[in-house]
């Protein structure tokens, strides 16, 4: 492997820095001016040669490593990935890192979801119509897998026919269609703290975002009012049930006051509800207050099994129905009939719930396992949720605390990463306690961490 002194070379856009930056590694890596194995400047010398802020850097690389462009090893430094062989490098398999960071992989308690799985492909396997599960199926899919999206969502609140549901390969294509077919050029709201799946979907439509603050009770009404007035979007994605990245649980007042300014401007909102079901008691969901403008999210990843990659859109009007066909066809063509059937299995045997109320108990065990070991250091959290929310004190930066951690062995989130603002990230880490694969090995990074909270901050370097 060999250093490189890359020096990108960005064009003018009126997109975010950071993208740009991306746009030209990837330029260079295909132009053959980097090379698989090089090594690239660290996060500070590349800020510092092009007079920009480490944040910029880091969500940067952070980006180009979801894209598979480069990879970064703890203490050796970040390198060109060889992208012909792109299954060499795999870094949610990497266990010489305790990973509290970004990854947020539902927590599977013991070999429970292991046997059940085993258990349905078996069952599956039996079928007499196994040659039919091999084929395509319906873009929307089957009757009988629609009622069991439609009873899933039910589940957790969301009023759902199998007219009305639309399957999907979980929930970020949902996201992706319900996007294709509702967004127009003025935009999209969203909450300007919000999941980093929904800004790559926005992104790569080519649709322009706008923000609207949080508070500690989720969306801020009188800022979606004001973000209505000052721009042309109509359309709000926002996550009112266990909020990703913060955890926020947002009370019924707030949500009937948020549902007042949608009917107001005519917003249409798209509710994602992936992690909701690890709520057990959480309020109505916007799609029952409001159901003639609410496209509901709900994913089996994230609350049963991460490789039941299957996940349902509820849409308020049949209307919509033939349109979101397309999209699925247009994307996928079609789900994967066994992992469709598998769920529709789960969902009516009742093995989801019973894998759902295991992760309950498992995000509560590893909670209350937080709780001991960051006494004392201030975050947002709740029994039900697979991370927790961390405002670093003004004295320190959140970036520091995550080169810190790393240089460690311990992934840390930082909050750029789901900041729809580009370069006005609070400054907070999520703190993953799900991807970690053990509670002993959860108990070891988050100890690590409150050391590291506990440390006095290093000078700051002055720039010559």
């Amino acid at each position: 492997m060999s250093q490189s002194n890359w020096k990108p070379r960005l064009k003018r856009s009126e997109g975010p820095l950071y993208g740009a930056l991306v746009d030209a590694l990837a330029a260079d890596i295909s132009a053959g001016r980097l090379r698989a194995g090089d090594r690239l400047p660290t996060h500070r010398e590349l800020a510092s040669t092009l007079g920009t802020s480490l944040g910029t850097v880091t969500r940067a690389y952070a980006e180009a490593e979801r894209r598979g462009l480069i990879w970064s090893q703890v203490g050796n430094g970040t390198f060109v990935r060889n992208l012909r062989e792109g299954d060499r490098y795999t870094p949610q398999l990497d266990r010489t890192r305790i990973d509290l960071g970004p990854t947020a992989v539902p927590i599977v308690p013991g070999d429970m979801g292991h046997l059940a799985f085993s258990a349905a492909l078996q069952r599956l396997g039996e079928r007499a119509d196994l040659s039919a599960l091999s084929g395509y199926q319906a873009h929307a899919g089957t009757e009988a897998q629609r009622a069991a999206g439609a009873r899933w969502l039910e589940l957790s609140g969301v009023p759902a026919t199998s007219d009305n549901v639309i399957v999907s390969c979980g929930a970020q294509h949902a996201t992706l269609m319900a996007l294709s077919l509702l967004a127009n050029p003025g935009g999209l709201l969203v909450e300007d703290v919000t999941y980093p799946g929904v800004l790559a979907a926005a992104e790569w439509l080519r649709l322009p975002t706008h923000p609207v603050a949080l508070d500690a009770e989720g969306l801020v009404p009188e800022a979606l009012a004001e973000a209505c007035r000052k721009s042309p979007a109509r359309v709000l994605y926002c996550t009112p049930t266990n909020h990703n990245p913060t955890t926020i649980v947002m009370p019924l007042k707030r949500r009937q006051a948020l549902v007042e300014v949608c009917r107001k401007f005519d917003v249409t909102v798209i509710e994602n509800g992936a992690l909701a079901p690890l709520v057990a008691k959480a309020p109505p969901p916007l799609a029952a207050l409001a159901p003639e403008r609410t496209y509901h999210l709900a994913s089996l990843s994230k609350a049963v099994l991460p490789a039941l990659r299957v996940g349902y859109l509820r849409m308020p009007d049949l209307a919509s129905r033939q349109t979101l066909e397309h999209a699925a066809a247009a994307t996928v063509w079609s789900g994967s009939p066994l992992l469709n059937e598998l769920a529709t299995q789960w969902v009516t045997d009742g093995t989801a719930e019973s894998l759902r109320d295991a992760r309950r108990s498992e995000a509560t065990a590893r909670q209350a396992l937080a709780s001991k070991v960051l006494k004392g250091h201030p975050y947002v959290a709740h029994p039900g949720a697979y991370f927790l929310w961390m405002p670093i004190p003004e004295h320190r930066r959140a970036t520091e605390l995550v080169e810190a951690a790393a240089a460690r062995d311990v992934l840390l989130g930082p909050a750029h990463l789901f900041a729809a603002r580009p370069g006005q990230a609070p400054n907070a880490l999520r703190v993953s306690l799900a991807a970690a694969g053990s509670r002993e090995e959860l108990e070891r990074g988050l100890k690590t961490l409150a050391e590291l909270l506990g440390t006095t901050a290093p000078t700051p370097r002055r720039l010559a």
